[in-house]
């Protein structure tokens, strides 16, 4: 099997007996006589299981187990006594034991069953570890701009308190890494993180999907909320939602409980609630989409993530970042941006954001043949707006014709970046919302509503 199992027993003839038992079964034993040689083991060596007897001279089982753990957080540790009681083996169990064994231990089948059960729980507490930490590491947010060093103070702030978080931001600038960070950064962490999508989420299938629902006395569908029971949950994109919807999940958060379809008694929960919005919701709430207490209830603490045009000098960080991670999944050829090439990545607005930039850098890794990418490899989005721009340029215009049609091909290039978002077109023309309004009027650009 090649797994390594330590003993710790200050008699000898236990460390024997089991070291020939468990050698015949395949396992890899190592044996101590007392716990401050046990701690320099584990110090030294990863074990599957530790099999460790409580009453031992200078130091006993209980103070070596507080110590192993300490080392260990993912150590299974079976105590072993001959003079066992509950209350011994409760108080272990709380120190982070996974199991209890009396003298005499019991025949070898139970025995061997009993560690290779053990063995299996070490295995599936290191998988989930493993998978916490890919996850961990394939969320996390780069860049040293002030913005981004603001964001990551925020997330260590807010990491374990019980409020509500609004995560707010234009598409594409890492919102889910930011809730991906709360969440594995928090003392919720071994439990369930859910994330709801909101845009495919209505009124008539919001009950069924967040609170489940029981036929007869079988839950059917326990929903959402109980699968998230304990962590934490997520509703992206919460601009989506309806105000009926909106309506109960306030009841939700205030109550802490919700009614199950088909269940007479309330659910109750305990759950830490996110949001994202990439949306203003404000704006939401004075058009009437948006409920105000709705929004001042999930608005208790913000982390605002800014978009990659006010932070330019993570552009040069994340593009190496992507490369390297293309290098790692590819067996392609590690490239270097130059110099010129960066200024001009940096020159770009990027409405896309991040996701944009990574998909940019992706499509170079396998587009451009050389280690070196420059300037000209560079073609960045945006050749039929040049061409218009050519074109009016060569064109029989007066000066004030001139600025009105540019202006209006800017407009519209500006808007089509933005989807029509009018709040983010806006904010990044650094214009307000009614200047675009009567800009769009001026220049019959339709509103997003009439836009089919």
């Amino acid at each position: 099997m090649g797994r390594r199992i330590l003993i710790v027993d200050d008699e000898r003839s236990i460390l024997e007996s089991l070291s020939l038992i468990l050698s015949h079964n395949k396992y890899e034993v190592d044996t101590c006589i007392d716990g401050f040689s046990a701690l320099e083991k584990v110090n030294s060596t990863e074990y599957d299981l530790i099999l460790l007897d409580i009453k031992m001279p200078r130091m006993d089982g209980l103070e070596v187990l507080e110590k192993i753990i300490e080392i260990r957080p993912n150590q299974v540790v079976i105590m072993i006594s001959g003079h066992g009681n509950v209350e011994t083996a409760v108080e272990a169990t709380k120190k982070g034991a996974y199991y209890f064994l009396e003298k005499p231990l019991p025949d070898i089948p139970e025995l061997i069953l009993t560690i290779r059960n053990a063995i299996e729980f070490k295995n599936s507490k290191d998988e989930i570890l493993r998978l916490m930490n890919k996850q961990f590491e394939e969320n996390i947010i780069i860049g040293q701009s002030s913005g981004i060093m603001n964001v990551l103070e925020l997330i260590e702030k807010f990491k374990d308190l019980q409020f509500n978080v609004l995560i707010t931001g234009e598409s594409g600038t890492g919102k889910m890494l930011v809730a991906n960070q709360l969440h594995f950064n928090s003392n919720r962490k071994d439990k369930p993180f859910v994330i709801i999508n909101c845009a495919i989420l209505n009124d008539a299938t919001a009950d069924n999907e967040l609170f489940g629902f029981v036929e007869g006395n079988i839950i059917k569908n326990k929903g959402k909320l109980a699968e998230a029971e304990g962590g934490t949950i997520l509703f992206d994109e919460v601009s989506n939602l309806g105000p009926d919807v909106q309506s109960k999940l306030l009841k939700v958060i205030d109550e802490g409980k919700f009614s199950r379809t088909g269940q007479i008694n309330d659910v109750k929960t305990d759950l830490r609630f996110l949001f994202a919005s990439n949306k203003d919701l404000k704006n939401e709430i004075e058009e009437g989409r948006f409920r105000e207490d709705f929004y001042h209830r999930i608005n208790v603490m913000q982390i605002h993530v800014p978009p990659l045009r006010e932070r330019i000098e993570d552009i040069e960080i994340l593009a190496d970042y992507f490369i390297d991670q293309v290098c790692k999944v590819y067996t392609v050829t590690h490239k270097t941006f130059t110099e010129e090439a960066i200024l001009r990545l940096q020159s770009f607005r990027w409405p896309g954001n991040v996701r944009e930039l990574k998909n940019f850098t992706e499509r170079l890794m396998f587009t451009i043949d050389g280690e070196m990418i420059t300037e000209d490899d560079i073609e960045l989005p945006g050749n039929r707006h040049s061409k218009e721009l050519n074109d009016l340029l060569n064109k029989d215009l007066s000066l004030n014709d001139f600025q009105n049609e540019s202006e209006k091909m800017f407009l519209m290039k500006m808007l089509g970046d933005y989807k029509y978002n009018i709040s983010q077109t806006a904010e990044a023309l650094k214009i307000q919302r009614s200047h675009l309004y009567k800009l769009m009027s001026k220049y019959e650009i339709p509103t997003p509503s009439k836009i089919k």
